[in-house]
């Protein structure tokens, strides 16, 4: 008889703990769609402000959310910001992963990821912004992608896609995330053909010795 009992409370703590358990699965779900609504909103809006000029406020009337929500999920605006980076350069990461799985040229990859960008500004204008923006606002978001630039920069020079020294790799990648960051910005402001940023981006290359036959068949992709 208390053998039976003690199954019995066992099953209804099992259920209890269960149903606990989905609650908690729910509210976490509600809770990083919550955080992913405000990300996107402050996302957004970065296609129209400065990262500094982004409010609490601002960002959760533009997520259709009131304001005591955000302090639910980020303590501050710059906490937003550093996952909103963090999401970014997983995006970004994403195109390296592609272009890596179609088995293409080092120079390929150097290459691919702004022209990547470019192609945003057909299909979502405000992205572009944002990326634009937060890439020139907070040097962390560049700088964690110099890494693949970097890898892929020696790739290309053991492929013999590019002919810099190993003293000059630092200083060319400088200039080039300086000179996307530029080509992004008017890009995302003007209507600049593909044939203009593709005459920006071969004028960064060949000036480090890319090859040229290789670069045609790029940017004839």
């Amino acid at each position: 008889m208390q053998s039976t009992k003690l199954k019995n409370t066992h099953s209804k703590n099992k259920a209890a703990i269960s149903a606990a358990e989905v609650k908690l699965e729910a509210a976490s779900s509600k809770g990083a769609r919550a955080r992913e609504a405000l990300m996107d909103a402050a996302f957004e809006l970065l296609g129209e402000m400065s990262p500094r000029e982004l409010t609490p406020g601002a960002i959760c009337i533009a997520a259709q959310m009131k304001r005591p929500s955000f302090y639910t999920y980020f303590d501050s605006v710059e906490g937003l910001l550093d996952m909103l980076i963090r999401r970014e350069i997983d995006r970004l990461e994403a195109l390296y992963d592609a272009q890596e799985n179609k088995r293409e040229s080092a120079l390929h990859r150097v290459a691919g990821v702004p022209l990547s960008l470019v192609a945003l500004k057909d299909s979502d204008k405000g992205r572009l912004h944002g990326i634009v923006t937060l890439m020139s606002a907070d040097f962390s978001f560049t700088h964690l992608r110099l890494d693949n630039l970097r890898r892929d920069i020696k790739a290309a020079i053991a492929e013999g896609g590019l002919t810099l020294k190993p003293t000059q790799i630092d200083v060319f990648m400088q200039i080039y995330v300086a000179g996307i960051l530029s080509l992004m910005a008017r890009h995302a402001e003007s209507e600049l053909s593909r044939m203009e940023v593709v005459t920006a981006l071969e004028v960064f290359l060949k000036g480090a010795g890319a090859d040229a036959k290789l670069l045609k068949s790029i940017f004839a992709g």
